[in-house]
């Protein structure tokens, strides 16, 4: 099968994975939209190019390519402690639960398509540090087996997110076809504009393996050092 075909099927299976756990509470998008602010596709958009873009690009994008990195250089405790930081930083303390669950789903599907990847380094650096399994986390490490360019890798994953969250938001306010798919080409621009921007201005600490600092993958990520190596334990 080719790289092509492997990424299609993949991404089906992420597509159905962000679906579960309340992918888009992570984001507050249901809380505006019960409170009114989110009532039709101009709020939905301004929401999306306002809050959703920056931080899934600046969260869940540059953690991609953060364990991409530390897979690379076999850094298992950078890799627990990405998956850690994201966790916290995204997931409400009621959902986290329901994170953790969409991870392990992504694993048990990719398991089935894809019997050869082996998911048993990151099971135990799981138990080693008692890391999560975040969803962007197990995207990454499936993506980085599957042989897929990071750039591709972030880009599906960003995607997938952004269509789950209009597709979220269209079951309650008013979005007729036409209107979606032109939310979704325009949107799309902007997420991979967004996404460029920040991937450049963090590719010369990403370049050198000595410089692999966790504000080189968070450039807007701010966390005390004690806070840093609390995750360590």
């Amino acid at each position: 099968m080719n790289r092509g075909n492997k990424l299609l099927d993949y991404v089906k299976l992420l597509d159905s994975s962000i679906q579960v756990g309340g992918f888009t509470h992570s984001f507050g998008m249901d809380i505006h939209i019960r409170e009114g602010t989110i009532r039709n596709a101009e709020d939905l958009e301004s929401f999306m190019r306002c809050q959703l873009h920056p931080s899934i690009v600046r969260l869940e994008g540059m953690a991609i390519k953060g364990i991409y990195t530390a897979v690379d250089h076999k850094d298992t405790w950078r890799i627990a402690l990405i998956d850690k930081l994201v966790h916290v930083q995204r997931t409400p303390g009621d959902l986290r639960e329901q994170a953790a669950a969409m991870g392990k789903r992504l694993i048990r599907l990719a398991r089935a398509l894809h019997p050869w990847i082996d998911f048993s380094q990151l099971e135990q650096i799981s138990a080693k540090y008692d890391s999560v399994g975040y969803l962007s986390t197990v995207h990454a490490w499936i993506n980085h087996h599957l042989d897929i360019p990071v750039e591709e890798a972030v880009l599906g994953y960003l995607h997938s997110a952004m269509n789950a969250c209009i597709t979220e938001a269209s079951k309650v306010i008013p979005l007729n076809n036409d209107t979606t798919k032109e939310l979704m080409v325009r949107l799309a621009t902007d997420l991979e504009n967004e996404w460029k921007t920040v991937s450049a201005s963090a590719a010369d600490g990403l370049a050198q393996p000595t410089s692999m600092s966790m504000k080189s993958f968070f450039p807007s990520f701010h966390m005390l050092g004690a806070g840093l190596h609390a995750y360590r334990a």
